[in-house]
């Protein structure tokens, strides 16, 4: 949704700055919402939207609005009990 070439430009900051690779970020949810945060500033919660429209997209799931990417897949875990 928002592009390869940003994609990556997301991925390599935080990597860079946060020390989180991509492939940890879905066990350290909460250190790659903060790191958002301090990359975008309250547009983190736009693109902690789009990656939880798409996830709630790929598990069947109706999208429903929540405040952070962790409750948005602590949310989806329920729904998926898991």
């Amino acid at each position: 949704m928002l592009g390869e070439s940003v994609r990556g430009a997301i991925y390599y900051h935080i990597e860079r700055t946060f020390q989180i690779r991509r492939e940890e970020i879905p066990k350290r949810l909460e250190a790659f919402h903060e790191a958002l945060q301090g990359m975008l500033g309250e547009g983190a919660m736009v693109v902690e939207r789009l990656i939880a429209k798409n996830l709630y997209a790929k598990l069947g799931l109706r999208f429903e609005q929540h405040e952070a990417l962790i409750d948005y897949v602590n949310h989806a875990r329920e729904l998926k009990g898991n």
